[in-house]
């Protein structure tokens, strides 16, 4: 009896290993670790980082709300990571683009981001009312850091959960990004307080109808693959995506609720390219309309591939 319990412990302590040891912690060295929560780690290239308080929250919150409806207790950590030292950090520039890293940690910007003053210096050609409807959300001194780091850090929690599961790899580029935007949409309607809901919205649907991209090289979902860290560092072109992705994923959520981002993980753990050989497009398309039913495939049909 006595060796069953010892075993039954050994097990158990090399479970909770195996939580925390996914995080990659060559990822810290340099950096203050900061004790602003108990619900994950912290690190930061200042000692003393302020007006963090809003972003922590809401990673708090949606940490509460994926954990419950994936059955989940994810261990992660969050960089705070300031321009002069972000690309010792993070993997592509510019300073403030929110990041995920497969191995347990998701880097942030801290003070005013240069991701968010561009953005915020190309408002100055968008018209008063407009400007007025932001304002309605980010203040008189429209604040775009609320967007890029309290919101979509959101996004980058959700390809945690996933990255948790699946590793390094995927079948798809476009499955991942159409997931963390399930995930940032799902998890701020959840929140007690709408503010960040309605933030992040403001924000997207201006740009949905601004179409601020100019010229854009890549369209399709197969480029898309192909081309994705290029797209990534080409910045417009990557918005032009992600405002493709965020349309889609609110209107699955509007349809299916919790259970859709539910649904997508659990399809993106079976076809994890670790486990199995990439799938062609035709044989993908038909495991995602048997997984997901007609309805959902019309949602998800790309329309721009010209």
């Amino acid at each position: 009896m006595r060796t069953f319990y010892l075993i039954a412990l050994l097990l158990c302590v090399s479970c909770k290993q195996g939580d925390t040891e996914w995080i990659d912690r060559t990822k810290h060295q340099g950096l203050f670790r900061i004790n602003a929560t108990d619900k994950f780690e912290i690190y930061s290239t200042q000692s003393e980082p302020e007006q963090l308080e809003n972003t922590i929250g809401n990673i708090e919150s949606a940490k509460k709300y994926f954990d419950k409806i994936f059955d989940e207790d994810l261990k992660f950590a969050v960089l705070f990571i300031d321009n002069k030292n972000w690309d010792n950090y993070a993997f592509a520039p510019p300073p403030g683009m929110p990041q995920a890293y497969y191995e347990g940690n998701m880097v942030l910007g801290l003070g005013k981001s240069i991701m968010a003053q561009r953005h915020e210096k190309a408002l100055k050609n968008a018209s008063i009312t407009e400007l007025d409807s932001l304002k309605k959300y980010y203040g008189s001194e429209i604040n775009l850091d609320l967007f890029f780091r309290d919101a979509l850090s959101i996004h980058e929690l959700g390809h945690l959960y996933q990255s948790y599961h699946t590793g390094r790899n995927s079948q798809r580029k476009w499955l991942d990004e159409l997931f963390g935007n399930l995930c940032q949409v799902a998890a701020t309607k959840n929140f007690e307080d709408q503010g960040t809901y309605q933030r992040m919205d403001a924000y997207q649907e201006y740009v949905i109808r601004n179409k601020p991209w100019g010229e854009i090289k890549f369209t399709t979902l197969d480029q898309f693959e192909k081309e994705y860290f290029e797209i990534f560092k080409q910045g417009r072109n990557y918005g032009w995506y992600q405002s493709k992705f965020y349309t889609k994923a609110k209107r699955l959520y509007a349809l299916y609720g919790d259970s859709i981002l539910i649904q997508f993980l659990d399809f993106q753990i079976k076809i994890n390219a670790d486990d199995i050989d990439k799938i062609e497009d035709k044989k993908l398309y038909d495991m995602m309309l048997e997984e997901f039913g007609i309805e959902t495939m019309e949602i998800l049909e790309w329309k721009y591939d010209s």
